[in-house]
């Protein structure tokens, strides 16, 4: 008789240390009686309770407001489908949207997060103030020459790119002319080609368009011209003419 196997250990739930979390929600409470006590003793000599300020947590601005330098990237992720891994560490993104490592926030859309990385907190973590530092007359003066230079390049460009534009425009007109002439060059050959076999009595068949393109199909959409210019011949030996067509001057 075999042995019993042993049998598969169970999943067991998580076992929370109880008297830790204890600690943590007494500690929690001692600290809103104590607020609320500062509060209350605020308020019994009329003055106004003093709450604390996330921003007081926060480094001391070193430096003026800095212009961006980097792409944001607000339009890289648009018209595709990623694969957003969630964080359940408490840092890194907590969903889809735009997630600032910097103050580990996750903003749902790009117009919040531009408002994000304007705000002041998000400067005060780069150790920036709200405030921009007044410009030269030698750095106006620069940046107007640089500007100046820029807008030059940019309409040597424009010129550049406008005579390759007229070139291929002009090489177009010509192509669509050769093919004009070639066409009536064609045609006219096919003309006198048929005045040359009229004239010897051999009448070219002509195909009916939009008639069928092959075998039985196509003889049966094609029309015999003898017995128009027969009908013709006739009609001009009964009135007494020598025939209907005249020559060429």
């Amino acid at each position: 008789m075999s042995e019993a196997k042993p049998a598969a250990a169970q999943p067991s739930r998580k076992q929370w240390d109880k008297s830790e979390w204890e600690a943590k929600a007494k500690a929690k409470d001692a600290e809103y009686a104590e607020k609320a006590k500062a509060a209350e003793d605020a308020m019994a000599h009329g003055k106004r309770p003093k709450f604390k300020n996330p921003m007081d947590d926060l480094p001391k601005p070193t430096k003026d407001l800095q212009r961006r330098t980097e792409d944001l990237g607000l339009e890289k992720g648009l018209n595709k489908t990623t694969l957003v891994q969630i964080s359940t560490s408490g840092k890194g993104p907590r969903g889809p949207g735009f997630y600032c490592e910097m103050c580990n926030r996750t903003l749902k859309d790009s117009l919040s997060y531009l408002d994000h990385l304007n705000s002041r907190p998000h400067l005060a973590m780069l150790g920036q103030t709200t405030y921009v530092t007044r410009s030269t007359v030698s750095q106006v003066r620069a940046r107007i020459a640089q500007l100046r230079q820029e807008t030059a390049n940019k309409v040597t460009a424009a010129n550049f790119d406008f005579q390759r534009r007229l070139k291929e425009v002009r090489d177009a007109e010509e192509a669509e002319r050769k093919r004009r002439r070639e066409e009536k060059k064609r045609k006219r050959e096919e003309r006198r080609e048929e005045e040359a076999l009229g004239r010897i009595g051999v009448v070219k068949r002509v195909r009916v368009e939009g008639s069928p393109v092959a075998g039985e199909a196509q003889e049966a959409g094609e029309v015999d011209v003898e017995k128009v210019q027969k009908e013709h011949d006739d009609m001009a030996a009964m009135m007494g003419f020598g025939g209907f067509g005249g020559k060429r001057r």
